[in-house]
């Protein structure tokens, strides 16, 4: 899927279990492409939502969005997860706290991820099967 503003911030509308942390979201330049510049949304820690992270293509925009997050409220600890050889191998910067171990149910939780949308991830994997 092509991300756009519009894309993740329908996205994570439907994810959320308090979708007012998009009141706050952030639009981070990650790029240009064809002349025109991309962006991503960061989507800030608050209530439930203990962390945050965003998947970028490469070092470049890492490291926009490493610059554009640091220090802005809703925002804290903001860091670069895991590195690849490759300069041009896709980076995850995230926030918040650090992402625990375990089940996938236990992560979409410290992504502040309401019950109903883990409840309908889990159903569509399930159809993948």
């Amino acid at each position: 899927m092509k991300h756009t503003l519009e894309t993740d911030r329908a996205s994570m509308r439907e994810r959320l279990a308090d979708p007012t942390l998009l009141d706050s979201a952030f639009a981070v330049p990650v790029g240009e492409t064809d002349g025109e510049m991309r962006y991503r949304l960061a989507v800030p820690v608050g209530g439930s939502r203990r962390a945050g992270s965003l998947t970028v293509a490469n070092d470049a925009e890492a490291e926009a969005t490493l610059s554009a997050l640091a220090g802005r409220q809703g925002f804290p600890s903001v860091r670069l997860r895991g590195t690849g050889s490759a300069h041009s191998a896709r980076r995850t910067v995230v926030w918040g706290d650090d992402f625990p171990r375990g089940d996938a149910v236990t992560r979409w939780k410290h992504l502040g991820y309401s019950d109903e949308a883990i409840v309908r991830y889990e159903q569509q994997a399930l159809k993948g099967l």
